[in-house]
């Protein structure tokens, strides 16, 4: 039994380097179960078990009756990360404008240094505001290396930032790290957001990290405390969460609890 557990995880070890030294490119179609049991001298199900532990880690994609594809874009968790940000205020039947701010270059920060693991090194930063019926809820601040500084030169708003950069720099990125604080918010992002006098927001801070375990995207964002909250469901060992916007700046949580439209999705 152990042999076999050990056996998957190697077979899975395998399957991602291969797909980090572009053995098997993005988008592509990987052999068939059986084809790999054959290639690693193994059984279908000690093969299934190292694709599920990819599908896990969301390196490839497993569509049934089709294939395993390596993936394309960034890594897909079901949490409130903001990757999926857009894609989900679209599943809300939500319209939310995305505006480009500024792009600057030539960065130097400390604290990037320890987030990069490069001392001295320079950054680039987009800062952009998420805006809903005309009412700002996330500003977003993201950075990069400066050698991927063409990626946020060349970026227009309509895109999505994660997976424009996926498509520019060829880099797969299979994880993310979010943490949310709640803080008061300054002047300037006061401004921003058109909020007056003592302003909450959570303050989210995100790393998005390659195949090869190397943060290669940095993201803060402030979402607005009047108009963004946070829903969670569990499941048995399942935690699910999502973003609800009210734009009317009037939360009603007690209410939300009963309305099936909020928790339909959250399974």
């Amino acid at each position: 039994m152990m042999g076999k557990q050990l056996r998957y995880l190697e077979i899975a070890q395998t399957i991602k380097t291969k797909i980090r030294q572009g053995v098997f490119p993005q988008g592509q179609c990987l052999p068939s179960q059986k084809e790999l049991a054959s290639i690693f001298n193994t059984s279908v199900m000690t093969v299934r078990g190292a694709l599920a532990e990819l599908a896990q880690e969301g390196i490839v994609n497993i569509i049934h009756g089709v294939g395993t594809f390596v993936g394309t874009t960034s890594v897909n968790v079901n949490t409130i990360g903001l990757q999926g940000f857009q894609k989900e205020m679209g599943n809300q039947k939500r319209s939310i404008t995305n505006t480009v701010l500024s792009c600057e270059h030539d960065i130097e920060d400390t604290r990037l240094d320890k987030l990069f693991c490069n001392t001295g090194a320079r950054y680039s930063c987009l800062t952009r505001l998420r805006t809903l019926d005309d009412t700002p809820v996330i500003l977003q601040r993201s950075y990069v290396a400066q050698v991927h500084q063409d990626v946020f030169a060349s970026y227009k708003a309509e895109d999505s930032l994660y997976q424009y950069f996926t498509s520019r720099t060829g880099l797969l990125v299979t994880q993310g790290k979010e943490i949310m604080t709640p803080i008061l918010l300054e002047d300037k992002e006061k401004e921003l957001l058109k909020l007056e006098g003592p302003a909450t927001a959570f303050f989210s801070q995100r790393v998005s990290i390659s195949l090869d375990d190397v943060i290669v995207l940095y993201d803060e964002a402030f979402l607005a405390g009047p108009y963004v909250i946070m829903a969670s469901r569990k499941l048995g060992k399942t935690s699910v969460f999502k973003y609800i916007i009210n734009n009317t700046g009037k939360a009603e949580p007690e209410s939300s609890f009963s309305d099936p439209d909020l928790w339909e999705d959250l399974v």
